[in-house]
């Protein structure tokens, strides 16, 4: 951490006391307090369902507090504030699902509410792309304040959504304090934005804005930041500094106890050679060749750029092949041409990193994610659904999943981000496929959802699945694979295997340019 980061704040930015929420009877935040010091970065972290979704919330204006709240930004009191005026006051939010809109500019996108008109109203462009591009230079970005949304990377999407947050803050300029609150924006990042990222916060810091940083990314939260503020049912029950810390530690505050075994023991009785991939080729892979047995897990890692993020998608058929054949159960396989139906009735079924826009329907009930690529199974003559069985089947999976409510009628979207992806991971499981493909399983999972994922994963394997993972997360990879094999320039360029894999090994395979 360098000096700057530990440097001694000089004033309080934000002050929060005995701030609480309760819905229907259920209190869900409780007399919670937390202080933010100028030009400090602090990470508020906890289980899904802690209260850290509600606590933003209300920051926000989403969520009215309970009665006998204050809350202060700088030297006055902006409890009155909080709702239609929340970003009057000096605070700006940034979410993971970046709020922007593809097919506008960036212009447009910071200043569609605030245009300069001069003569009939007409908008004065070039004074507004001056002020644009002043914006995002504080953030680091060198594009044209005329560049459409879909045309940046993604790194540069959350750097555009940081400077309109600056923006909005700048609303608040008659306030004497300026917070940035950004929740799990590193969440679709890829290694070298994370970087980025945390480069231009540092940045802003030193400038005197202050960072509330919510993620379940315990790595980033002791790489950057000053403290931690832990909550747990509900209840604050830590804020320590960082310095010296381990993830260890914070993960025994967020469970209150010591953790469990977080990988479950991987069985060492592998079957037959059940998948065959030959010179799998796409935009970004260009020769890969590998096989899989009945009960393995196999990993794929790399750098942004170098296709190992790719080959879940082409195997799968959800991105096109250029080339690469195979066999499946002794069954040949061509994937030039291959659709994610076509994989489906194969007994392949792929599980994408983006939960919310490409693996579940969020508006959907759970029960009606988890039986929809099987209805067949639960109509009688192919027409009517029988609602008993298909219930039955909804319930019976829920709790073998561990899915918190144990109820088939809520909405998936309204599930913790930890029960979405358990409810997502059954919903495949229910087909029994042969190749369960995952690409960064745990993204935005907490510690407690992780075992559980990680439980299941194991479990499809000791059932005779193949398992392929494709994922950033080393420590994950290495406790969870058999082998895992490291994509470079579209090729593996190296595989571990048993005692060879270790994180270290992984890691420098990964970096070794």
């Amino acid at each position: 951490m360098s000096n700057e980061m530990k440097a001694k704040p000089d004033s309080v930015t934000l002050s929060v006391k005995n701030v609480s929420k309760t819905f229907f009877g259920n209190t869900v935040l409780s007399n919670f307090d937390l202080d933010i010091h100028r030009g400090e970065i602090v990470a508020l972290i906890g289980q899904n369902g802690s209260g850290k979704s509600t606590f933003i919330k209300i920051l926000s204006g989403f969520h009215a507090p309970d009665e006998g709240g204050e809350f202060a930004l700088g030297s006055k009191d902006i409890s009155a504030m909080l709702g239609d005026r929340a970003n009057k006051t000096g605070m700006a939010f940034i979410h993971q699902d970046i709020p922007l809109i593809p097919s506008m500019t960036i212009i447009e996108n910071l200043r569609i509410s605030k245009f300069q008109t001069g003569f009939a109203r007409r908008i004065l462009w070039k004074k507004e792309a001056i002020e644009v591009d002043r914006i995002l230079k504080t953030v680091g970005l060198d594009v044209s304040p005329y560049s459409r949304i879909d045309q940046l990377s993604v790194t540069e999407r959350a750097l555009v959504a940081i400077a309109r947050g600056l923006s909005e803050i700048q609303a608040g300029s008659d306030l004497d304090a300026q917070l940035l609150v950004l929740d799990e924006p590193t969440a679709y990042l890829p290694e070298d934005g994370v970087i980025r990222l945390f480069s231009v916060l540092k940045k802003l810091t030193q400038d005197g804005v202050s960072i509330l940083f919510v993620s379940h990314r315990l790595d980033e939260v002791l790489d950057h930041c000053s403290r931690a503020v832990v909550l747990r049912g509900g209840k604050k029950v830590g804020d320590l500094s960082t310095e010296g810390k381990k993830e260890r530690d914070l993960v025994e505050i967020m469970l209150g106890q010591e953790p469990e075994k977080m990988y479950p023991d991987r069985s060492q009785k592998l079957g037959e050679t059940v998948f065959e991939v030959s010179h799998l080729s796409g935009s970004q892979v260009t020769d890969v060749s590998f096989d899989g047995r009945k009960g393995e897990i196999v990993g794929f890692i790399g750098l942004p750029g170098d296709g190992y993020d790719q080959v879940p998608y082409i195997l799968a058929g959800a991105q096109k092949a250029t080339g690469g054949e195979g066999s499946l159960a002794g069954k040949s396989v061509s994937f030039e041409g291959m659709t994610p139906s076509k994989a489906f009735r194969r007994g392949i079924v792929l599980l994408p990193a983006d939960r919310k826009v490409l693996s579940g329907a969020g508006g959907m009930s759970v029960g009606d994610n988890l039986t929809l690529p099987t209805l067949a199974r639960f109509t009688a003559g192919g027409i009517f659904i029988q609602s008993k069985k298909e219930k039955t089947s909804v319930l019976r999976e829920l709790q073998r999943a561990g899915v918190v409510p144990l109820d088939g009628g809520t909405r998936l979207a309204t599930l913790s981000g930890g029960n979405q992806q358990k409810v997502l991971i059954s919903k495949w499981a229910i087909s029994d496929p042969s190749v369960y493909i995952l690409h960064e399983p745990t993204q935005g999972v907490d510690v407690g959802a992780k075992r559980q994922v990680f439980a299941e994963l194991n479990r499809l394997a000791d059932n005779g699945a193949l398992i392929i993972i494709s994922s950033v997360e080393y420590e994950d990879l290495v406790n969870l694979c058999d082998r895992i094999h490291v994509v470079r320039g579209g090729k593996i360029i190296e595989t571990f295997k048993g005692s060879e894999v270790n994180t270290h090994a992984l890691a420098s395979a990964v970096h070794q340019r």
